[in-house]
Order: C-alpha cells, then structure tokens, then sequence
C-alpha cells in the first residue's frame, strides 16, 4: 500500500465545511424544535440544502459535490457536534447516494431532473421488500424501518428480494420517488429523536429497470469514491463523523456548564479536579478517536488510488479492515465520551436545560447502527494478530450492508 498523504487543507477547508461551519448557530437553535418534532424542521433543511450537505456524495454530472470520505467525516463531525439528528440525516443521504454508481447514469440525471435537481436521498440497503420482473422494469413491494431522514428527501432506496429464472432470489436496490409510497410515522425512541426515522412502504410500485442496481454500472465507473472496494468505507466514513461530533458535543457540553454547581456542592464545574480530570480523559479520547478515522479512511482512499486497476490485494483488505475498525471505535467512544462528560457533571447533567443529556441519549443510541458493531472489531483484532481479515465480496449484483 502507498503512503497515506493526510493533508489538512485537503479536506478541512473545503467550501461545503465552511458553509456548515457558518450553520452551526441556526442548528443550535433549532434544537428544541428538533426534539419537538421528530424530524428536522423545513427551514433548517433548507439552509442544510443550500449548504449542499444532502448532495455529499452525488455526481458532479448531475450537481453534486462527489466529495471524498475525509470531507464527508468532517462535514458530519461538524454538525453532530451542534445535533446529532442533524449529523445523522446528513450521513444517511450520503451512504444512500454511493449507490448511485450502481444505476444507469441516464437514470441518475433523469431522477434529479423530476425532483427539480434536488437529489436528496434516503433508504436502506436491507432486502426488506419483494419485486417481480414486469416489462420494463419491476413492481416492488415493501416495508422498512428506520428511513432516517425519508420526510424530507426526495428519493428512497428501497432493496427487494427479486426471483431469478432458476427460482432463487437476490437482492436488488431500487430508487423510487418518497412521493411514491406511505411514510409511517412511528419514530418513538429514547435518543436521536430528530432522525424522523420512521418506517416506509411501497405497495406495487412500478420501477423502471434503469432504477434498479446492476453491476455492470459499478464496473464502469472511475470515479475513486464509487470504487467497490470502498463501498462501505465511503459509506459509513461520515457515520464516524457523527459519532466523533458527538463525542466533541459531550465535551462542549460540559465545558458549557463549567460555571455550575451542584446540589452536593458550590464549587463551580470548573474548578473541581475530578471534573478537569474527566475534561481531560474527554479531550484525549475524542482525539485519539479523531485521528484513528483521519488516519485509516485516508490509508483506505489512498490504498484504492494505488490501484487504479481495481485488484484487490492483501493491502487493500487490510486498509478496509483498519477504516472499519476506526469507523467502529468513534461510535463507541462516543458513548464513552458522553458518560464521562454526564457523570462528571453531576446534577447539572440531567437537566433537558442543557445539551448534555441530548448527547448522551443520541451517543447510545447511534452506537447500536450496523457500523457500531463488534464485527469490525474482530476484523481489525485478526489483521492485528497476523490475519486475514476476509476476502472483499465484489460479486453482489447490489450493494448491501453487512451485518453482525
């Protein structure tokens, strides 16, 4: 594998940061209303779209910024660290948008072209639907969870269970307007209320064959970050950015109440020496942690750019395995960042007054996603230990989420 070259002003100083950077005071006061609603409020996604943070990794061909995971990461870290919900939505649509690359290119402009070239996508890569084969396309069916982000977007990936001729099934994703099917608003939970993750469902809906994934798309493709053998890297790099946002959140949280006291004592925060010493475990965690995905998704991209030729080598897995595990490990500490920061703060935590018990809740809740699992774990303790971590799969004809 060659050299990572992990620039500074390659990815912290793209305009995308900035503009979001300039959005941090209109997050925060929204934050309530957040809360309140269940899903983000209209203005704020709107500033959020001007901004371009929905367009993260859509196709330069069709408007959007098709910008590398490293900017993704901090784009995200940036705005879970004002709310979690927001960071969240925003890394959905950007995991959902690779799999553009999967799709006839003619169609991609097409479906920016009827939402009026708002490409804002949501979805999910599990196979919780059913299609048929129809002339022209498929009639799919379905119903899935956690469509993070669904009220606002404009587009849904849906992944159905197709019949093959032989009577087998395999999965296949397919983009479908929102306005095509029924939002079921359920979204109920204990952390990250804003997500608006409500359950979707199609009921034989029509989906034109060039909607639907087919391999031969991804094969064509040159771009870096459609490379198959980033796919999840890509995908989940700015999901470790919410989970780094986070953990930074917890931290100017506490700072934030740093002229409190407590009920069992009148020393402010800030001048107790448990709590500068929980300040400063805080601080040296989100670093580290920071760092680690900084590191291992920029040894990720470069490993891929090496090898124009699409091989997958010995490097190459190691460098996915390594980003997985930085991926995994910013959303478990983010949990532990946010425990930290609560316990240190005392009574002063619990209050809904601050935005300390928001990160907390949002921090466990995020780390039971897919990419906060203990899979990758293992994965990155094999490459350590000498092995293997498992061969890459480039043979499904549609991109999918792997699970634990």
């Amino acid at each position: 594998m060659g050299t990572a070259t992990v620039t500074g002003t390659r990815w912290q100083q793209h305009e995308t940061l900035e503009a979001v950077r300039a959005l941090g005071p209109a997050i925060d006061a929204a934050g309530d209303e957040i809360e309140r609603l269940g899903f983000l409020p209209e203005a704020l996604v709107q500033q959020l779209r001007a901004a371009g943070v929905f367009g993260l990794y859509a196709p330069r061909s069709v408007g959007g910024l098709e910008v590398d995971p490293l900017v993704a990461f901090a784009v995200t870290e940036e705005l879970a660290r004002h709310d979690g919900s927001v960071g969240w939505c925003t890394q959905v649509a950007a995991a959902v948008t690779v799999f553009l690359a999967w799709i006839d290119p003619d169609a991609v402009a097409d479906m920016a072209s009827l939402t009026e070239g708002r490409l804002h996508l949501a979805g999910s890569a599990r196979a919780l639907g059913r299609a048929r084969r129809v002339e022209g396309g498929y009639v799919a069916s379905g119903h899935w969870n956690y469509a993070s982000g669904v009220r606002h977007a404009t587009w849904f990936l849906g992944t159905c269970l197709v019949e093959r001729p032989d009577g087998r099934v395999s999965p296949r994703s397919m983009f479908v307007p929102v306005s095509d099917g029924t939002i079921v608003a359920n979204w109920n939970v204990m952390g990250m209320r804003g997500t608006g993750s409500d359950d979707f469902v199609l009921d034989e809906v029509f989906v034109p064959e060039g909607r639907a994934a087919d391999r031969r798309w991804i094969e064509r493709s040159h771009a870096p970050l459609y490379d198959p053998r980033l796919n999840m890297v890509a995908a989940w790099a700015p999901t470790a950015g919410v989970g780094i946002g986070l953990a930074q959140g917890a931290l100017d949280a506490l700072v934030a109440l740093g002229d409190h006291a407590t009920a069992g004592s009148e020393v402010p925060l800030r001048h107790r020496e448990a709590v500068q010493d929980a300040a400063g475990r805080a601080a040296t965690m989100v670093g580290a942690a920071r760092a680690f995905v900084v590191s291992a998704v920029d040894g990720a991209w470069q490993a891929v750019l090496d090898r124009p030729d699409g091989s997958v080598d010995t490097e190459v897995t190691r460098a996915m395995a390594q980003a997985q595990l930085a991926i995994t490990n910013s959303l478990n500490e983010a949990v532990r960042v946010a425990d930290v920061a609560f316990h240190a703060a005392g009574t002063a935590a619990i209050s809904t007054a601050n935005r300390l018990e928001r990160v907390l809740r949002d921090a466990h809740t995020a780390v039971q996603h897919a990419a906060g699992q203990p899979i990758h774990v293992r994965a990155g303790g094999r490459v350590a230990m000498g092995l293997e971590p498992g061969a890459v799969d480039l043979s499904r004809a549609a991109p999918t989420t792997p699970r634990p």
